[in-house]
């Protein structure tokens, strides 16, 4: 899987969990312009910043390493 197609993920679930950009933005600490590059797969976060951002929704980092898209969302 590539880096855009998880930032697809990070969307559909932040989207699921109807949460802002700006209230991602605010829980990671950073600002919601470097999140929006990031969700919409500008700009690649750091190590740190990827693992907060699969805390907080609920994402498994497995999905970054796995070549197969996930089975229980839906993306173009």
């Amino acid at each position: 899987m590539t880096y855009k197609e998880f930032a697809k993920i990070m969307k559909l679930k932040r989207q699921q969990l109807n949460i802002t950009q700006k209230e991602m933005a605010n829980k990671l600490l950073i600002s919601n312009s470097k999140y929006n590059k990031i969700e919409n797969g500008l700009r690649e976060p750091d190590f740190e910043l990827l693992l907060k951002i699969a805390k907080e929704l609920n994402i498994s980092l497995d999905l970054c390493v796995k070549k197969e898209k996930p089975k229980h969302l839906y993306f173009d």
